[in-house]
């Protein structure tokens, strides 16, 4: 199996060495980077792909739940603090666990486990490439592609929107948008990504699907003449 791509946000040197050794002992882990600052982490995530994240709230110039905000890929979240008070607010951005300072080598090994628990339940309900698993509600939901009608940026959320329902999901549109097959869904709007298979009618100016009309960037139309043209 390959081993997870880590990157460690932390303030304390003392618990960076503990877990950069935790890492290194650890048969499913890697660590590729290691940052005290922010900022500097941020600007290297938005560049390199990362699995997973140690990250503390207490920052020297943005907290942790900053950071979290601003994540522009999905990824495993693991939170190391020595302040209990965070957690609650920390699960609201889907963290996969919380690690209290000081943490033994057996409660971040419990920690990797949740996540490679999480990451085998993924590949086992994965019945072939025409669903995903999405995280909702604090609950793995089982998404079939052909069911989306379109998704719809919500803040740092996504809206996935269905026949039947709509989900709600921690996401950037960029993030989720690496999800999809790119022959059957385009991003048409900074906002928008549409089922190419689900579109009714479209212009210049929108897209029409069902009874909603999303708008579109008008350089998206040539890219969506393609890949209708790909699926007739």
């Amino acid at each position: 199996m390959k081993k997870l791509r880590c990157t460690i946000v932390e303030d304390s040197q003392t618990h960076i060495n503990i877990l950069e050794k935790s890492i290194k002992m650890n048969p499913y882990l890697e660590l590729t980077k290691t940052f005290r600052i922010g900022k500097e982490a941020l600007d290297y995530l938005k560049e390199n792909q990362v699995d997973l994240l140690f990250l503390d709230i207490g920052l020297p110039d943005i907290n942790g739940f900053e950071v979290l905000k601003s994540l522009n890929q999905n990824l495993f979240k693991i939170i190391t603090t020595a302040n209990s008070d965070h957690a609650t607010k920390a699960f609201d951005y889907n963290v996969d666990d919380y690690l209290l300072k000081p943490f033994s080598i057996e409660r971040f090994n419990k920690a990797i486990d949740k996540v490679m628990y999480k990451i085998n339940l993924s590949r086992n309900n994965k019945i072939d490439d025409n669903c995903i698993l999405v995280r909702s509600n604090l609950r793995e939901v089982r998404l079939y592609l052909k069911n989306i009608l379109w998704v719809e940026a919500l803040g740092d959320y996504v809206k996935i929107v269905t026949p039947d329902k709509i989900l709600i999901v921690l996401s950037s549109m960029k993030a989720f948008m690496e999800k999809l097959p790119q022959d059957k869904f385009l991003r048409i709007h900074k906002s928008y990504i549409v089922n190419i298979e689900k579109i009714e009618f479209y212009n210049h100016r929108h897209v029409q699907v069902k009874d909603k009309k999303l708008p579109m960037r008008r350089n998206n139309n040539l890219a969506l003449d393609k890949k209708l043209n790909l699926l007739n």
